[in-house]
């Protein structure tokens, strides 16, 4: 029989942690979490079908070898594979037409770290933050992010030194904002780069890709298939030997890429995650800029921690008071804490502002 502690065991690592603070908001979240996680999970994905199966598969007229076709696999694996942008014409007149026509594919043995590569620069703008904002959400929410099943007393001594903590650091925020806003921008940036290296990385191929899907599935007799040009399945590699005699021969290998069936996939996927990221997060940052602009113009028609109160009078005092820093710093708080709570520390804030 198995006991119940182990079942406990399994249920806290699905547990969600009410006690930890929240630093940021859901599209921050979805740069160094969500995007983070898929990036290494396909980045496990294809690690373990290497190990796993075969990769690669090259057929010759040597192939009835075992021991050369277990070479020829592990060079053309290690090696430069080629296609044919179109169809060959085999002639003497024709050689430079052909080499013209060769598309080389290095990528592939190279998925796996460039998947990971990307995961680490997705976690590193939250690393900064989390550095710049030194746990201050944390020590000034504490015992304050689980429900109150305490007192009221002892809710309203916790709410205090709250409040007593924001008064006695009135306008003392904007370092702390400042770090926050460039991380978003980071952030930013990080999805561009990003876009940047996977397109260069897929041989230039990556920022047209989902468009040219579209257009394929669109049009069923377009002209080609994205997916089997930027990720071939079948290609071809040159393996040469020494003959008999001393020559070099050149073994024309076929050699299928099972990888690809998945690669292409995983980087429409990852075209069209990147695209929505970087449309969202810009958007954030235009709203962001959008709510520093009315902070700095005494204006509150998109600040949301104003709408506890329809009082106008106390609304306009608090946008005549407050900065950036401040503001920030109550959004954060607000995400910490319940409804109700953050109404009654907002009114005591009022009274002493």
């Amino acid at each position: 029989m198995i006991s119940i502690s182990a079942f406990d065991i399994i249920a806290k690592s699905f547990k969600v942690r009410n006690d930890k603070p929240v630093i940021d908001n859901y599209i921050f979240q979805c740069h160094y979490k969500l995007t983070t996680n898929i990036l290494l999970t396909f980045c496990l994905l294809i690690t373990s079908i290497n190990l796993i199966g075969n990769p690669i598969e090259c057929i010759t007229n040597l192939s009835k070898n075992t021991e050369m076709h277990k070479v020829i696999n592990s060079y053309c694996w290690m090696s430069n594979l080629y296609t044919y942008n179109s169809k060959p014409e085999f002639s003497l007149l024709n050689i430079e037409n052909n080499k013209k026509n060769i598309r080389s594919h290095s990528y592939y043995k190279w998925v796996p770290f460039m998947l990971f590569f990307q995961a680490l620069t997705f976690y590193v703008p939250h690393w900064i933050w989390k550095i710049w904002e030194g746990g201050k959400i944390r020590m000034i929410t504490s015992d304050m992010r689980e429900f109150c099943t305490g007192s009221d007393e002892s809710r309203r001594l916790k709410q205090n030194r709250l409040v007593q903590y924001f008064i006695e650091s009135f306008h003392t925020h904007s370092t702390y904002a400042f770090g926050y806003i460039l991380c978003e921008i980071i952030n930013i940036f990080n999805i561009s780069f990003n876009i940047y290296i996977t397109h260069k990385f897929l041989d230039e191929s990556f920022l047209t890709y989902g468009i040219e899907m579209l257009k394929y599935y669109q049009h069923p007799n377009y002209e080609f298939n994205p997916m089997e040009v930027i990720f071939p399945r079948i290609t071809k590699c040159n393996f040469f030997k020494y003959g008999p005699s001393g020559t070099i021969q050149n073994v024309d290998a076929m050699c299928i890429l099972s990888q690809n069936v998945l690669n292409e996939k995983i980087y429409l996927l990852l075209w069209i995650w990147f695209l929505i990221l970087a449309i969202i997060s810009i958007c954030a940052l235009i709203y962001r800029m959008a709510i520093i602009t009315q902070i700095v113009m005494k204006t509150t028609v998109l600040i949301n921690i104003f709408k506890f109160t329809n009082n106008k009078q106390i609304i306009s005092m608090l946008a005549n008071k407050f900065q950036v820093g401040d503001y920030i710093l109550l959004d954060f708080i607000e995400k910490n804490v319940n409804c109700i709570q953050f109404k009654e520390i907002m009114e005591e804030i009022c009274t002493q502002v």
